[in-house]
């Protein structure tokens, strides 16, 4: 929260037992299992609610912090077996179907179930899992929403869901004004969520996560006031609902081993190791680490311009890529591909890495933050359009590759088109990474890049907002306890 203060004479009894229940999606299951460490931490009893299919990509975290003395742990949930989904096939980056966000819903009695056996303070669960807003009003008990994005682009799809400024465009590629913000914030048709998500599917979470508002005491950000300046009061304003940012969220992970390991496990350390060796031949700030998440299927064609983009830029660049994508051999001659995962976090640390090439999903967005990197921008679909306005235009810690449209998730590769060429992928990492190409500008990004992470590190330290929320949130939840004992 933007503004608020802790109450004179807070009185704890004990530490309030959290359930955080996220969707299986890796960019919205990290930063959850990221907070509830981040509670732990801060003495809370955390209980991270995950299918058994996502438990053991994601289970190093907490058995570490858990080692280390705090009150953390998995309760494991079985996927019923009528969604059709076996337990290699739970997380949305291992399956793209209109049926997944329906499987998941079939959660809600298996979690009611749990709750009854652990008997929580509260419940902070993802915005796409609006049903836990039922299951914590028939419990008793505060549920707060973690969003997933940051309060910009909340606060842009709120405008357009309810004005419709879109509606006025003459075309899907006349800007248009979107309406009441802090900034003048510009955007066409073809930049926004609901031409980019498979229709039924966005409609469905968007409608119910907008009713579950009713019933949520309170939103949780992964983000700190210095990064979107203004927009957590608005949203507050616009919504009466109190906002908790409490980001950057991947600043809690303090071991190396931890960061490496993070969103995989301990078989990742030999491919960490591969990577940080090839890093640590480079000189520093001169790599350029290309990375468009897990969820994403860019056809044939749109990689090749991307890997010869990186090639032409002559930029050394670490480059992640599906395990399924086909890799010329000149481009793993001139960069270090990666295939599924890389330990980004300690790659985005690495003295090397002078710049990112991003999708802008809003997890790699605060992870870059709070490592200083400057971004190029090339959003593909859902909320990234926003998060792209936000860096490049609001906070200036990034420029556009130059992307208009993108595709609807799921059937990109069925597309087969180009969303950015091989000269504007060369042309872009050169400016950035060599200042010359496209003008003025690119020292100007990288100091800023700089002045925000010192911000996000001073957010999460103590006494910062990030920390103070913390605590806030903790005297919330205790303060509905005793309303309703």
């Amino acid at each position: 929260m933007a503004h608020h203060k802790l109450p004179q004479n807070a009185n704890f009894h004990r530490a309030p037992r959290i359930c955080f229940v996220p969707f299986p999606s890796p960019g919205r299951l990290i930063p959850m299992i990221d907070l509830a460490n981040l509670f732990s931490s801060r003495g809370a009893h955390s209980t991270i609610f995950i299918t058994r299919g996502n438990a053991a990509r994601f289970a190093s975290l907490v058995c570490h912090a858990a080692a280390s003395g705090r009150r953390i742990c998995f309760r494991l949930i079985p996927f019923p077996a009528d969604a059709g989904i076996p337990d290699n096939l739970q997380c949305a980056d291992t399956v793209i179907s209109s049926r997944f966000a329906a499987a998941v819903d079939l959660l809600a009695p298996l979690i009611s179930r749990l709750l009854d056996e652990d008997t929580p303070d509260a419940i902070i669960s993802d915005a796409y899992l609006p049903w836990t807003a039922g299951l914590a009003a028939e419990h008793r008990i505060p549920r707060y929403s973690f969003t997933g994005t940051g309060c910009f682009a909340l606060a842009v799809e709120r405008a357009l869901l309810l004005k419709r400024p879109q509606d006025r465009a003459g075309s899907d590629s006349e800007p248009f004004l979107v309406p009441g913000l802090p900034d003048l914030v510009y955007l066409t048709r073809s930049k926004i969520a609901e031409r980019t998500q498979p229709e039924i599917q966005r409609k469905e979470l968007t409608k119910k996560a907008l009713e579950s508002d009713t019933s949520t005491v309170g939103l949780v950000v992964n983000s700190f006031p210095e990064l979107e300046p203004g927009y957590a009061e608005y949203y507050e304003r616009e919504t009466g609902k109190p906002v908790y940012t409490v980001g950057p969220v991947s600043l809690c992970i303090e071991r190396r081993e931890d960061a490496v390991e993070r969103g995989w496990g301990p078989e990742a350390a030999q491919e960490a190791t591969r990577v940080l060796s090839w890093l640590d031949g480079r000189e520093p700030g001169t790599v350029v680490y290309v990375c468009f998440g897990s969820l994403y299927d860019f056809p044939a064609a749109q990689v090749r311009d991307i890997g010869m983009g990186l090639v032409d830029s002559g930029v050394p660049f670490v480059w992640v890529v599906r395990d399924d994508v086909e890799v010329e051999a000149a481009m793993e001659e001139k960069g270090l591909v990666v295939r599924g995962w890389a330990p980004q976090l300690v790659v985005l640390e690495h003295a090397a890495v002078g710049g990112l090439l991003t999708h802008c999903g809003w997890g790699t967005i605060t992870e870059a933050t709070a490592a200083g990197v400057p971004t190029l921008t090339w959003p593909l679909f859902g909320d990234q359009f926003y998060n792209e306005r936000l860096v490049a235009g609001v906070v200036g810690t990034g420029a556009t590759v130059g992307a208009e449209k993108g595709s609807v998730w799921g059937e990109e590769v069925a597309s087969n088109g180009l969303l950015v060429g091989r000269e504007e992928v060369a042309e872009s990492v050169r400016w950035l990474m060599k200042g010359y190409g496209r003008g003025d500008g690119v020292e100007l990004i990288r100091r800023k890049a700089q002045e925000m992470k010192e911000k996000a590190r001073k957010a999460m330290a103590e006494g910062g907002s990030s920390y103070k929320n913390i605590a806030l949130i903790m005297e919330d939840i205790w303060r509905h306890k005793l309303e309703n004992s």
